[in-house]
């Protein structure tokens, strides 16, 4: 059994090579690329966003775990990358379904994490010539998936740990019905914020999804498209 969860999660031993440079090292290097216009003649805005991304990267968890898992081999790594993502989607979920969303610290921890999420969207579309080509775009394309859901689920979180749609009695599937109409941005009416600050975060949660589909689909669009070509 172990060497068959083996076999399906990490292929074969060779292609997990290890690291040779840190999650941390890379930081900076990548931080010093965009500052002295390594690779592109980014100025102003630009150029102060990419940095930004980079920079920020390391007050959220996702380098962390890059950092210590990428010591026992890059297919590892990116295996405990996956589990992270999938960990990220399911805690809002747990918070809803175990009643935690009444405490502000669930309502804290899903924003941070969506903001992690958020970010790191915004850094492969503006800052995506600092990555390191993946193994499989279609793997990135799943992990856009499990992002997306994670994204409904926080917000999911967010109203109902503000009580941003009324007072009123609302099941769990009520909020999580609600988050994911708004990230469609069909918005049947059924529901709807009952504050001001719930309009508003209706209003953040649809720019947020419809930037994310248009701009991320269509980079990993072209992307898929060119590796189709390359294979052929």
């Amino acid at each position: 059994m172990k060497s068959i969860l083996y076999k399906l999660f990490f292929g074969k031993p060779e292609y997990n090579r290890p690291e040779k440079v840190s999650a941390y090292r890379l930081l900076r290097i990548n931080l010093a690329s965009i500052w002295n216009n390594d690779k592109h003649h980014d100025i102003g805005f630009e150029k102060i966003l990419r940095l930004f991304l980079v920079s920020i990267q390391i007050i959220f968890l996702g380098i962390h775990v890059r950092n210590f898992f990428g010591k026992f081999g890059t297919i590892k790594r990116n295996v405990a990358v996956e589990f992270f993502v999938l960990f990220k989607t399911m805690l809002p979920i747990l918070f809803m379904f175990t009643g935690l969303y009444h405490f502000k610290i669930a309502v804290i921890i899903s924003i941070y994490f969506l903001t992690e999420t958020l970010c790191y969207v915004a850094s492969l579309i503006f800052a995506s010539d600092i990555f390191v080509k993946p193994r499989s775009y279609r793997r990135n394309i799943l992990m856009l998936f499990f992002n997306y859901m994670e994204i409904s689920f926080c917000f999911t979180v967010v109203y109902a740990g503000l009580h941003l749609l009324g007072e009123k009695k609302l099941s769990v599937l009520d909020y999580v019905y609600f988050s994911i109409v708004t990230s469609t941005t069909i918005g049947y009416g059924d529901l709807h914020p009952a504050v001001p600050l719930g309009k508003v975060v209706v209003c953040i949660q649809a720019i947020v999804v419809v930037a994310f589909i248009v701009l991320f689909l269509n980079f990993f669009g072209s992307k898929v498209e060119t590796m189709h070509y390359d294979e052929e």
